[in-house]
């Protein structure tokens, strides 16, 4: 993973992109820190982890630049976004989340919002970085209350 990213900044530099240079650089600079943080090497699950803090740290400037009537800077964090997406694996469409979410509950015997945590922990271990946390969430939550 972080192969890919060294290769990717020194195209950036020779192509003189600097948004993509700007995030790559940030990318590659809070996977350094986790590392120093942890004392050691991570691993490509915990890389793709640390991206997704990036994003999810990205997204809710965003939202504060909107609430702020500052459009211009959330386009900017948008961007962004979407550069450090290409390096996340694919999630999962919102149909195939429905069918994990389905299964997961009757695999489990799960009846309530009791159980949700359960059924949270099974699909997250099942699906691990193919799903966002939030919307896997809200699917579970919906279909224990039904």
């Amino acid at each position: 993973m972080l192969t890919r990213i060294n290769i990717d900044l020194k195209k950036a530099m020779q192509e003189k992109d600097k948004d993509t240079l700007k995030v790559l650089r940030a990318l590659k600079s809070a996977v350094q820190y986790q590392e120093l943080d942890l004392k050691k090497e991570l691993s490509d699950e915990e890389i793709i982890s640390v991206f997704k803090g990036q994003v999810k740290q990205r997204q809710q400037a965003a939202e504060l630049y909107i609430q702020g009537k500052r459009p211009e800077l959330a386009e900017i964090e948008n961007r962004e976004i979407k550069i450090i997406k290409v390096y996340l694996p694919e999630e999962l469409s919102g149909a195939e989340l429905e069918k994990e979410v389905s299964e997961a509950i009757a695999h489990l015997n799960a009846e309530s919002m009791k159980d949700m945590g359960i059924v949270m922990k099974y699909l997250k271990e099942k699906l691990g970085s193919n799903v966002d946390g939030k919307s896997l969430s809200a699917f579970v939550r919906r279909d224990l209350q039904s």
